[in-house]
């Protein structure tokens, strides 16, 4: 009697590694044909600072605390990185018409918050007045930084539009953590290669942060272009800034601790006919004329910026801090970093892929009560045909 338990045997085997290759064959089409329609969607990436009403970060939320809608459609996510995280941040130094007691001031400002920076954070430094420079790639080498900032110089020209495209541009291929912080008083003067309205749209496709850490410059450009008028009666010709920027008493100018005191004037509010006379301790209110032209003038062109500084912060979800002295400026840059450290960073593949250039809405939602939560407000897609 002959045995055919192998014979029959081999032919089952045979038939079984051909099937279950068939089925892995298959699994891998299906993958196949599926990958590209996920390696072609746009990850939204949305940075999210969650606070308690008194202001302290909340550091224990799980993906599944927060709702994310775009155009009111709730997205499914699906990508989450708690916090506690590094972050990467092109810091952004407005060194135009600077006077060298200023300089020092700005790179002294640029040092400090280079000094934040911990194992895993990245720093690039960029500065800008009639050029936008580069000086240093990203880096969490404090010496590179320290050694570049030092190099800075300062010119005339103010291209601040520029140098914020310049510096999303350095962020665009970024994961995680993205911010610019701007150390500047947010006065554009003659950009070509970029527009406000272009900018903010650079701002709402790439998705990183802005901040803005905002010096006060209006109370010497009235004082120089008063001092000008007055020399200049005579003469028709704008007022145009050709002078360098001294620094505020605040920061150790020509008021400094030490210095003889002078009484120093305050700029009322856009379009307010007084100015406050600050001697000592002794403030007195003084009612002027309506406002003239210089003053019409200045209120256009540092209202346009505060337009810009607020549309691009709030954009991004980022804020504007106020540097009048150096332990407040020094305490922005503290709270900045704290607050890039303590980011939620959510996201997700639209349900609707879209490339149509146009600015989606978005809202972030927290399930936690007694909760506040500042993200960006939007987003810019993509054009069709690009990347």
């Amino acid at each position: 009697m002959k045995d055919f338990s192998k014979a029959a045997v081999r032919p089952s085997i045979i038939f079984l590694c051909f099937l279950l290759a068939t089925i892995a064959l298959g699994q891998e089409k299906r993958a196949e044909d599926q990958e590209p329609l996920r390696l072609n969607a746009t990850l939204i990436q949305v940075p999210a600072v969650v606070t308690d009403r008194g202001g302290k970060f909340i550091a224990d939320l799980s993906q599944t605390d927060f709702a994310v809608f775009e155009d009111g459609k709730r997205q499914e996510l699906s990508h989450f990185a708690a916090v506690k995280q590094p972050f990467t941040a092109v810091l952004l130094l407005d060194t135009s018409n600077s006077a060298e007691d200023r300089l020092q001031v700005i790179q002294n400002m640029a040092l400090a918050f280079a000094r934040e920076i911990r194992p895993g954070d990245r720093l690039a430094v960029v500065s800008f007045d009639n050029e936008v420079r580069q000086m240093t790639d990203f880096t969490s080498d404090y010496k590179e930084i320290e050694t570049s900032v030092l190099r800075a110089e300062s010119g005339f020209g103010k291209l601040l539009y520029e140098a914020v495209t310049k510096s999303l541009d350095l962020l665009s291929d970024v994961e995680g953590r993205r911010a610019v912080i701007v150390f500047s008083d947010g006065i554009d003067m003659r950009s070509i290669e970029a527009t406000a309205e272009s900018t903010i749209e650079k701002a709402e496709e790439v998705g990183a942060v802005i901040y803005f850490v905002r010096f006060e410059t209006r109370w010497w450009a009235e004082a120089a272009a008063r001092k000008q008028k007055a020399q200049q009666k005579e003469t028709n010709l704008p007022f145009e800034v050709d002078g360098r920027i001294p620094l505020p008493p605040e920061f150790g100018g020509p008021e400094a601790p030490g210095a003889p005191r002078r009484p120093r004037i305050e700029i009322g509010q856009p379009r307010s006919p007084q100015i406050t006379v600050i001697d000592g301790n002794q403030r007195r209110t003084i009612q002027t004329e309506p406002p003239d032209e210089i003053t019409r003038n200045l209120d256009k062109l540092y209202g346009e910026a505060d337009r810009q500084m607020q549309l691009l912060t709030a954009r991004t979800g980022g804020r504007i801090f106020q540097a009048e002295t150096y332990e407040t400026t020094r305490s922005a840059f503290a709270s900045i970093a704290d607050e890039l450290r303590n980011q939620y960073v959510i996201g997700y593949y639209p349900t609707v892929e879209r490339r149509d250039g146009k600015f989606h809405k978005l809202k972030v939602e927290v399930s936690r009560k007694g909760t506040q939560v500042r993200a960006r407000t939007g987003y810019r897609a993509p054009k069709a045909g690009e990347n």
